[in-house]
């Protein structure tokens, strides 16, 4: 039997595990030897068979500890049925004091830090060990009032303390070793997760189309910062006859991190396939919702696509649930046009919405994570907040003014974690400096853009009654 715990912790071990295992048992063994010397040594006052129901219960307390470490260590005992042993060995240490001495319950010390052991948790060490040491002051007392006397002798506490200190130390050495060893493994697994993690989010950048794109007097810039490193939140574009910005598309899978990151791919490779084969965004939109529908586990998804036609500056809008855009040259305007999310309803039609954009406009397409960005109190930045920004910043180019934006969002959490993906978009059509049009002209131009921004077809009308006190915010 010494063999086997002897040689137990070699399995599966490193040569430092399993020389302070052998240490422990060794020390426990000389402390036991030693205790029984002590016992037997000439002149000891108190009766042979209190000092030998001392020692065998001292000894079951000690062939507990180990064997039952060692037991578990194989899986040949689970928590529930040490605890259970645990506690009849407990019973059978604390009717024994009241005749080798309450000096006995000293005993109880290695079996209190295994339970704590076992359930992970220190603090129930010490709950354990202030209730036990109440209810030996409660036996004490009574002893005292009821006149019971128990020839005890120093000898007898230095037995009980020795081998209580050598289990409780063994029970210590390989709690530590096991928890060195998980920690070691913990770290190991954590490095290997961030690793992969940072893979992803080398990968889900790469798929991402450019930042930046210009066409003329059309000119595109995009931003994404992700929750965590992988996220739900994508833009997306379609080159217009693959010859520059045509159409355009911000979306957002509910959800966060690694799940949302997946259905973002799967949606995103949905809409292009799509995107290539109509040109118009309502029907875009309608055939990527059908194809969603097809996927049973598939959950919901806002979505906002707008066509650029270069040729006559015209921006068709049709929305699946998603942020209203916002129309900025000079004042500001939402493009309020509602519809239900992506993989909701497979009959849902969506509207399509046009309008002929002025020199000098800039188009600001976001996600709800923009708003409700919060600072560490929980405060959210607003719409209020964003609106201010893009309207003091509306003169920079869309690189630079997402510099800006990002920035104030930045100032305005002050470190907080991020609880959802943030991601802008901006499209700007420039004015050319060599067009001659008077300032009168111009701002006609620009009064009849926004005239038409909310413009509904009478066809229409009904169905945004509905629609008109609801959020959009559907994620």
């Amino acid at each position: 039997m010494l063999d086997d715990l002897w040689n137990t912790p070699k399995k599966n071990k490193g040569l430092t595990d399993v020389r302070l295992y052998q240490l422990a048992v060794g020390l426990a063994i000389v402390t036991t030897l030693l205790a029984v010397g002590i016992a037997l040594f000439p002149g000891n006052k108190t009766t042979p068979w209190t000092i030998w129901l001392q020692i065998g219960v001292a000894g079951l307390v000690f062939a507990f500890t180990v064997g039952g470490d060692n037991l578990t260590k194989q899986g040949k005992l689970d928590s529930r049925s040490w605890l259970i042993l645990a506690g009849i060995i407990c019973t059978i240490v604390f009717i024994s004091s009241f005749f080798a001495g309450d000096y006995l319950n000293i005993l109880l010390a290695p079996i209190l830090v295994g339970v704590g052991q076992r359930r992970g948790d220190g603090r129930l060490i010490i709950y354990l060990s202030l209730s036990t040491a109440g209810l030996i002051l409660l036996v004490h007392i009574l002893f005292l009032l009821v006149g019971w006397q128990i020839p005890q002798s120093d000898e007898q506490g230095t037995i009980a303390s020795i081998i209580a200190l050598s289990g409780v130390g063994l029970s210590l050495a390989t709690f530590l070793g096991t928890h060195f060893k998980l920690v070691e493994t913990y770290r190991e697994e954590a490095a290997s997760k961030a690793s992969e993690m940072e893979v992803a989010h080398d990968i889900q950048t790469s798929l991402m189309p450019p930042s930046e794109i210009v066409t003329g007097n059309w000119s595109m810039a995009a931003r994404s910062i992700p929750a965590r490193d992988v996220g739900g939140d994508f833009y997306e574009y379609i080159p217009y006859l693959d010859k520059g910005i045509g159409g355009i598309a911000i979306g957002d899978v509910a959800g966060k991190g690694i799940p949302a990151a997946l259905q973002m791919a799967v949606v995103r490779t949905v809409f292009r396939i799509e995107a290539r084969r109509r040109i118009f965004p309502a029907e875009t939109l309608y055939s990527v919702n059908m194809a969603l529908q097809a996927e049973r586990s598939f959950g919901m998804v806002t979505m906002l696509y707008a066509f650029v036609d270069p040729a006559t500056s015209t921006l068709h809008v049709a929305n699946a649930g998603h942020n209203f855009p916002i129309i900025l040259n000079g004042k500001m305007d939402e493009v309020r046009l509602p519809g239900l999310p992506l993989g909701i309803d497979d009959s849902v039609e969506y509207d399509e919405r046009q309008m002929k954009i002025a020199p000098g406009t800039s188009v600001i397409f976001y996600t709800d994570g923009v708003v409700e960005a919060m600072d560490a109190n929980g405060e959210m930045y607003g719409f209020e907040n964003f609106r201010d920004a893009i309207m003091r910043y509306q003169n920079l180019e869309p690189r630079d003014m997402l510099d800006v934006l990002f920035k104030e969002i930045s100032d305005f959490t002050q470190g907080a974690a991020q609880s959802d993906d943030i991601t802008v978009l901006i499209l700007q059509y420039a004015r050319v400096e060599s067009e001659e049009i008077s300032p009168e002209d111009y701002g006609q131009k620009v009064d009849e853009m926004f005239a038409s921004v909310n413009r509904v077809p009478h066809e229409e009308e009904p169905m945004l009654e509905g629609f008109e006190e609801e959020s959009v915010n559907w994620i």
